[in-house]
């Protein structure tokens, strides 16, 4: 789909784009090299956007063509460099200035997690590991609240996609679990209906009580938002070709969440109370001591 996306040149937008492809002008080696196309003041910078758009796919260069493809449009990056991608998702603690509690990324090299007290200090860096990222609302929540916790340590990708406004192009609005719903990728039962307050919920009951159990809980949902946008993803990059009637242009095949989920069980079950915690129990069963002697 990117060879045929034309709205890289300046003056092209979604209607002239279609003329287009209406035309026979299918890919950019389709588009003619002299001759009058779009008109004589646009043909020239054209065939030069053009030639810079090969050149940057050539060296892998999504930075580049990111930065020339509407942002609107950057689905379309997808398949060239869904290798590169990286989905993630993070919950907060719900204060007034959000503070990530945990925050669980899924790619090529499969699931991790990150979680405030252990391991949050790392994030950074693993996310500077991968060039592509997908979210859903990450654009207005989760990056956000990430670059304004991490400040300068905090990385920036060469593309984001946002499928929360790609799912509303295509008339899929509403929140991720409803589009999951919409889908068929619903959530095993004990997960239907937990939100985002759940989430915080569980993180301040881990923190008052060290409750293990809230917290395992609280990251198996917290890893479901993360690799359940692949599939979204997938999905979303089919049918927006079924809505330009691509036809011809190869769908991509969806990701089956079956290959992840013993790697979530194991996760979560590796999840055992810290020094910490256990210092929070102690403190909780010393406190029970005292009333029970009063």
């Amino acid at each position: 789909m990117l060879r045929r996306t034309f709205q890289l040149i300046p003056g092209v937008g979604p209607w002239k784009e279609k003329d287009l492809w209406a035309r026979g002008i299918q890919t950019w080696d389709d588009f003619p090299q002299s001759g009058v196309v779009l008109g004589q003041k646009l043909d020239d910078g054209a065939r030069r956007r053009l030639a810079l758009a090969r050149e940057a796919l050539e060296r892998r260069d999504l930075k580049g063509l990111a930065a020339m493809v509407p942002s609107r449009e950057h689905w379309r990056l997808y398949p060239e460099f869904s290798r590169d991608a990286v989905y993630f998702d993070i919950e907060t603690d719900g204060a007034q200035e959000q503070v990530p509690t945990v925050v669980a990324l899924f790619d090529d090299g499969g699931l991790r997690v990150f979680i405030q007290g252990r391991n949050m200090d790392a994030l950074p860096e693993a996310m500077a590991e991968r060039r592509l990222w997908v979210t859903f609302n990450g654009s207005c929540f989760d990056v956000p609240v990430l670059r304004q916790y991490f400040g300068k340590a905090f990385p920036t990708p060469d593309a984001h996609i946002d499928l929360r406004f790609v799912c509303r192009r295509l008339g899929m609005g509403g929140g991720l679990k409803e589009i999951e719903d919409k889908l068929g990728l619903a959530r095993p039962p004990h997960m239907k209906g937990v939100n985002g307050w759940d989430a915080v919920l569980l993180w301040r009951a881990y923190l008052a009580r060290g409750d293990v159990e809230a917290l395992r809980f609280l990251v198996e949902y917290n890893l479901y938002d993360s690799f359940q946008l692949r599939s979204l993803m997938d999905k979303a990059y089919n049918r927006a070709l079924d809505d330009l009637n691509m036809d011809a242009e190869p769908r991509v095949p969806v990701f089956e969440r079956g290959e992840v989920l013993y790697d979530v069980s194991r996760l979560i079950m590796e999840l055992g109370p810290t020094e910490r915690d256990l210092r929070v129990l102690e403190r909780v069963r010393a406190q029970d001591r005292d009333l029970r002697q009063d």
